[in-house]
Order: C-alpha cells, then sequence, then structure tokens
C-alpha cells in the first residue's frame, strides 16, 4: 500500500514541476524590479557587498548561480540589453528553483509524515500520501509562491534550498549518509539566503540529536565538517572579494544599521496595531484572497489539532522547523514586504492538508477545489506581470530616447529610483546622485546656483517633498504605473510606480524646515528645523506684476501660548499676524503683495517665516507651517479653511488622505469658476446610511451627493456662485463618525468624509 501510494506521488509530483515550470517561462519577469532586484544584478558583474552589489550579506551561492546562467543566456542572445538578460537570468534561476521546490517540498511533507515517536499509533499510508500531495499542489497554486517564482529575486532558490535540507535533515536523523548531504546544502542554503539559517539550523540540531541517539558521537563529526565545508566554499571568497573579516562585517553593519533605520519593525513598535497588520500581512496576503486564506488557515488550525492528537511529535517537527522564522519574520523583517512570509506557507499548506485529508474524501476535493481556485488567481497575475517592464525601466527607457533629442541640464531622482538609474542609464542620462530624503535640494541647489534649463526628476510618488516647489512647474509629469502594483504578492516592492517630472525653474521653492506634507513636517520635527526653533526659508521669483501669498499653519504643541508670526522678503517684513492656538489650532491668511517682488540681478528673492512667543521670554509654540503657496495675483490658489482635518499619510501604500468634518471650507482665491474634483472612500464603511453631502457657496447648494461606495465626484462651480460666497466653497455632510466614541479613544474629532484627492483647477474658457 505504501509503495503504491508514493509511487503515483513521485511519478505526479514531477509532472506538476514540470507543468509549473512550463507555466512560468512565457511571463517571466521582462525587466529588474525591486531595488534587491538591482543589487543582485550589479553583483553579476561587479561582486562587492560594500558598494550593495548586492546588499549585505552578499548572498554569494545565489550570485554564482545566477553568472552561469548569465554566460548561458549571453551566448543564446548575444545583442540582447544589458539589463534585460540580467532581469530574464534571475528570472530563470527563480523559475527552475520553484519547480525544483515543488519536488523538494513533496519530500519534506513525505518525510514530516514519517516522524513517529515510540507512543504514536501507526498512521495510514494512504492519507499519508494524500497529505503530502494535497500540501504540495496548496503550495505550487499559492499566489505568492507562483508570483515570487517569476521575480529576479533569491527568495525561491533560497526555498528550494531550505526544503531540500529540511528534508535531507529529516531522513538524515535516521540516515546517516543523508545526514552529511543535509549538513553540506545547509551550509550552502546559508549562502543564497541568510535567512535560511532560521529554518535549518534548529532542524539540525535536532537530527544530530536523533542520529547520535541511534549511533553515537562519532556519527556528528562528519555533518558538522560538511556543514563546515558548505559555508566555507562560499565564505572564504566572499571575505577576499571584501578586504577581510574587516571589511566584510562593517557591510554588514551597514545593513544592519540601514534595517534598523528605515524599516518599521515589530520589534521597535510592539503595539497591537501593528501586531494585527503584521500578522495579517504574514498569514493572509500571501494567498491574495481573503476567501481562500480563511478556507486554507481554518484547515490549518484543523490540521494542528489532527497532528496533535494523532501525531503530536509531527506536529513538534513542524514548529522545529518553521516556528523560529516565524518569529523571525514577524519581529525583525518589514512584513509589509510580504515576499519575506514565502517560507511561511510551506507548513500552512501542511497543517492546511493534514485538516483537510482528516475529514476524508470531501476533504481531499475540498482542498483540491481550493488549490484551483488558488491558480484561477495565481495564473492572471502572473500574467499580468510578465506582461510590461518595471514603470522605473519603462521611464528611463523613455527618458534616454528623449535625451537623445534635448537632453536635460541634469537628472535628479528619490533614492529609491537611483538603482535602476544606475542599472540601465548611468552612462547616458546626466544623473546627480540623490541625497536621501532630502532629495529635493538638489533642485533647489542648482535653481538656487543660477539654473535656468530644464531638470528632469524621477519620483517615487509615495513621497511628497515635491511638494516644496511651486506646484504650477510640476505639471508637464508623465505618470508609469505597474499593472500588479496592488497585488499583494508584490507588496513592499520598492519602488511601485514612477512619476518623470519635466521642471522648468518655478515660481518658488522651499528649503527644510516646512511641514507642508506629513512626510516633510514629520523630517522637520525630527531634525529640529520647524519653525518653533528657527525662521525657515523660500526662494521665490522676481516678478513685477502683483501676487497673492498663502499661508497656513498649526499649532502642534500643548496650544498654550499664542504666537507672533512674521513673514519677510528680502530681510523686509510684509506681514505680521497674531496666532491664539486656543481660539482655533489652525489658521490661513493671504497676503497681497500689489508691487509685486522687487527686481534685483539674482532671479530669486528670500521669504522667510519666523515666529516668537507673544509673552516675552516665553519659548517659541510649536507652531508649524502647513500650507503654503504663491501666485500672481489673478492665478489660482486653493487653501484648507475651517474645518478641515489634519492630512494623513500611509507611506508604505503612498495613499494620503484628509478627513472633512461636518462643515469644511476650500477657500479659493481670487474667486472664480472652478472645477472641484472629489475622491473619496465609501461613507458606508462607518455609516449605516449613505450621508446626504453637499457643495455650497454661501446659501446656494452647487451640487448633492449621497455616496455608498468609493465616489469621485466633479463639480463644476460657478463664477458668479464663487464671487457671491467671497471664494468660500463648503463641504457639508449630515454624518459624522465619532473615533473616539466608537474605538473607545481620546479622539474628539467629527469625521465626516475621508477624501483621497481633492482638486481644484480653473474653468477652461472655450
Amino acid at each position: 500500500m505504501k509503495a503504491s501510494r508514493f509511487a503515483l506521488s513521485d511519478r505526479f509530483v514531477p509532472l506538476v514541476a514540470a507543468v509549473f515550470l512550463a507555466a512560468h517561462l512565457p511571463s517571466l519577469a521582462p525587466s529588474l524590479e525591486d531595488i534587491d532586484s538591482i543589487n543582485f544584478a550589479l553583483g553579476l558583474h561587479d561582486y562587492d557587498p560594500a558598494k550593495h552589489q548586492p546588499h549585505p550579506p552578499g548572498y554569494p551561492v545565489y550570485i554564482a548561480a545566477g553568472r552561469a546562467v548569465l554566460a548561458v543566456v549571453r551566448m543564446v542572445a548575444p545583442a540582447m540589453e544589458r539589463s534585460r538578460a540580467d532581469a530574464l537570468t534571475l528570472a530563470l534561476v527563480s523559475a527552475v528553483a520553484g519547480a525544483l521546490a515543488i519536488v523538494a517540498a513533496m519530500a519534506l511533507f513525505r518525510r514530516m509524515a514519517s516522524v513517529r515517536s515510540s507512543t504514536e499509533g501507526p498512521r495510514v499510508d494512504g492519507e499519508a500520501g494524500r497529505v503530502s500531495l494535497s500540501a504540495t499542489l496548496l503550495l505550487a497554486a499559492a499566489p505568492l509562491f507562483w508570483m515570487t517564482s517569476l521575480r529576479p529575486l533569491s527568495d525561491v532558490p533560497g526555498l528550494a534550498a531550505i526544503l531540500a535540507a529540511q528534508a535531507l535533515l529529516l531522513r538524515g536523523s535516521s540516515d546517516p549518509r543523508a545526514l552529511v548531504a543535509a549538513s553540506l546544502v545547509t551550509g550552502l542554503a546559508i549562502g543564497i539566503r541568510s535567512q535560511s539559517a532560521w529554518l535549518t539550523l534548529p532542524l539540525m540540531v535536532w537530527a544530530f540529536w536523533r542520529a547520535r541517539t541511534f549511533g553515537g558521537g562519532r556519527v556528528v563529526a562528519p555533518p558538522m565538517a560538511a556543514l563546515v565545508a558548505g559555508v566555507l566554499v562560499w565564505l572564504v571568497p566572499v571575505l577576499v572579494l571584501t578586504h577581510g573579516i574587516s571589511g566584510y562585517l562593517a557591510a554588514l553593519g551597514s545593513q544592519a544599521g540601514e534595517d534598523f533605520a528605515w524599516v518599521n519593525m515589530l520589534w521597535g513598535d510592539p503595539t497591537p496595531r501593528h501586531l494585527a497588520f503584521a500578522l495579517f500581512q504574514t498569514f493572509v496576503l500571501p494567498w491574495a484572497s481573503i476567501p481562500v486564506a480563511v478556507v486554507v488557515l481554518v484547515a490549518a488550525v484543523g490540521g494542528v489539532v489532527v497532528l496533535l492528537l494523532r501525531a503530536p511529535q509531527t506536529l513538534a517537527v513542524v514548529l522545529l522547523a518553521f516556528a523560529p522564522y516565524v518569529a523571525f519574520d514577524l519581529l525583525f523583517q518589514e512584513t509589509v514586504t510580504i515576499r519575506y512570509a514565502l517560507p511561511v506557507m510551506v507548513p500552512i499548506a501542511y497543517l492546511a492538508a493534514c485538516g483537510f485529508v482528516a475529514i476524508g474524501r470531501p476533504g481531499v476535493i475540498l482542498s483540491a477545489a481550493v488549490a484551483l481556485f488558488a491558480l484561477v488567481v495565481s495564473g492572471p497575475a502572473g500574467w499580468a506581470y510578465g506582461r510590461d517592464a518595471h514603470p522605473a525601466f519603462r521611464a528611463i527607457e523613455d527618458m534616454t530616447r528623449a535625451a537623445a533629442v534635448t537632453p536635460p541640464s541634469a537628472v535628479h531622482a528619490h533614492f529609491a529610483l537611483r538603482r535602476p538609474l544606475q542599472a540601465s542609464a548611468a552612462s547616458t542620462l546626466p544623473v546627480v546622485e540623490p541625497r536621501r530624503s532630502y532629495e529635493w535640494l538638489g533642485l533647489t541647489d542648482y535653481w538656487r546656483g543660477g539654473g535656468r534649463g530644464v531638470l528632469w526628476f524621477l519620483a517615487d510618488p509615495r513621497r511628497t517633498d515635491l511638494a516644496l516647489i511651486d506646484p504650477q512647474s510640476l505639471r508637464d509629469v508623465v505618470r508609469y504605473r505597474w499593472d500588479v502594483e496592488g497585488r499583494p504578492e508584490v507588496g513592499g516592492t520598492r519602488p511601485l510606480g514612477v512619476d518623470w517630472y519635466r521642471l522648468h525653474p518655478p515660481g518658488w521653492f522651499a528649503l527644510e524646515g516646512w511641514s507642508l506634507t506629513p512626510e516633510t513636517g514629520g523630517l522637520a520635527r525630527a531634525t529640529g528645523k520647524g519653525l518653533d526653533r528657527q525662521s525657515i526659508t523660500a526662494y521665490v521669483r522676481r516678478r513685477a506684476e502683483p501676487v497673492t501669498v498663502m499661508v497656513g499653519g498649526r499649532d502642534i504643541g500643548a496650544a498654550t501660548e499664542p504666537s507672533i508670526v512674521t513673514l519677510a522678503i528680502d530681510g523686509a517684513a510684509a506681514d505680521e499676524w497674531r496666532f491664539d492656538p486656543k481660539a482655533s489650532p489652525n489658521f490661513l491668511r493671504f497676503i497681497q503683495l500689489p508691487h509685486g517682488i522687487q527686481s534685483r540681478q539674482d532671479d530669486y528673492a528670500t521669504l522667510t517665516i519666523s515666529a516668537r512667543a507673544e509673552r516675552s521670554g516665553a519659548p517659541t509654540p510649536e507652531v508649524a507651517i502647513r500650507q503654503f503657496d504663491l501666485q500672481p495675483a489673478d492665478g489660482l490658489i486653493r487653501g484648507f479653511g475651517d474645518g478641515w482635518h489634519e492630512e494623513e499619510f500611509d507611506y508604505a501604500t503612498g495613499r494620503r488622505w484628509r478627513w472633512t468634518s461636518d462643515r469644511s471650507i476650500l477657500r479659493i482665491v481670487p474667486p472664480q469658476p472652478v472645477v472641484i474634483t472629489l475622491r473619496g472612500e465609501s461613507p458606508m464603511r462607518y455609516f449605516d446610511a449613505p450621508p446626504r453631502v453637499r457643495l455650497t457657496a454661501g446659501t446656494r447648494v452647487i451640487a448633492e451627493l449621497h455616496p455608498d461606495a468609493d465616489f469621485q465626484w466633479r463639480v463644476a462651480v460657478p463664477a458668479d456662485a464663487s464671487a457671491s460666497a467671497n471664494g468660500e466653497i463648503a463641504i457639508e455632510t449630515d454624518r459624522v463618525y465619532l473615533p473616539g466614541r466608537a474605538e473607545g479613544t481620546a479622539d474628539t474629532r467629527r469625521l465626516g468624509l475621508r477624501l483621497l484627492e481633492i482638486r481644484v483647477e480653473p474653468q477652461s474658457v472655450n
């Protein structure tokens, strides 16, 4: 019975692996994408972990395999562009590794089924075969496994080595020769992905202990030697290439420093909310479908119960093999990068298969149906992934063609786009090295130095520092998006989309200390350069015609002291006002400069805003400038007046939003006919019936909406309505959400609509 059942699986699983590989070949990554993939590609040509080519710890075995495949790709397609060849090479390694991982997973699951103590009763071999086969099919069809096997990354090759090592370790607990092979593969696996240690070394200790029980202490010596050999075969070359142990440790230290500085780990933010998101990202999103995830996870819980009752030692081995990595992943990795959960899917698939098979034939049928449904989710996503190159590389290709006709003065970029430019455009475009977190200052340095040419900026849409530049100069933009950017399987990819800006010298730009977005406000506060510590500076274009300046601010401290705020141009005060946060936490002020900005030899005047406490000797209250614009007096400025809440921002998704209250005022200066576009989230997430939303100008109702889903509302405001209301356009809603009451917190806000986009544009004149 045992032989026939497993013989069937032995024939079937290689066929599954072959079909898996064949299905992946047409959709392999058409370009590099995540920053890690670019680091790997650079390492294929110039291996130096100190330069993050690739990033530490260096992935030496993976890079060696990649170089071997690249040599073949170059022989077959010698004219292929370098970055495309690199992407194809690394994606081929992933796809082949995915097929091998399926075979290794089947071997592992079979070995798990055979682990028993002397007190456990025998298991039915047919059931063990069904569990192993069902678990393998679930893993092969899982969306994260399917998608990651297309990507130019080390995750799937690392997983294949881990599964092979784990299967050999289970066999090696009673077979000394298998234990030697397992130890060698374990050492090599760490050279593919260092995280492999969490998935293999605990199991190795168990296997050594079991082997010692069967064969004595001498059995352990050869496997230990094999482990050391497996590590030294890649560690020695790495140490040579990184100039010794000190150089390698310095590279590792720099990577660790970046991880702890820039990654939001649960270890550093151990809140219930963060834990809930980490669990969701680790156990649910890898299945890319909540219904599939729920069925699989419920079955996995059932599988835990089944093993606890019928095969507790098997359950103990599963926990030993995977629990250390699960803890490491949740605590010390950024779980928003969903591919880090790939190893977690292996025990979930096995436990779910145990749960399914335990209920008999209906469970086996349900398991097959879940795998089929998962494949329906995975297949189209994989095709979409392979259809178009990543936005960064499409943008760079377009930029390269455009530069051949009209070259820019310089190319700037957000730090996340630095690597794509290095990988594909370093020699053809005048790229300026970005300063991390302060990328916009590269542009301001050029303009302050008298530069008048056109600058190109390759922007990560999740970043918001370009809000420190005149919005009128940001209109010449091409936006590139990824068909799969909303897919959870690529969650955490850096970057997801790209915006290519062509910038002429702007009407104004700001330096450090301004808080026009949550990102720049956080930076100002973290560096101590906000308005409460020093004056803040912007540069404004000199012009003879009248201009209007808008300044909006908020008290972000204890709100106990009034402030005196002064705006000066070239050192001369242009306006001064009193701000009392007890009367209102916000202010919005429009300043008319009828004589424009005095002309001099330089292009820009210096505009400064300073603040001090009204009471002599008191410390300056924490006032932050949240809104700023400067335009010709007959231009268009829109400001957020009374009733608006602070803008909020989620860096992981790049989503920005602002809540209205019962009544929120948009200020239009000067009053004129405009088109207002509001894009918002469904109010039905918070209310049991659609609210009545009205757009009003004074007492006049311009439009009315009853949103019961996500919405985009476009309303034209006539000239007479805008003029009669002195440019004050109100958004009113008859329902508000009270988070403090609903969630038991101290939040006293009255939340109306959650708006993801608020756009005000002048009406075009036909």
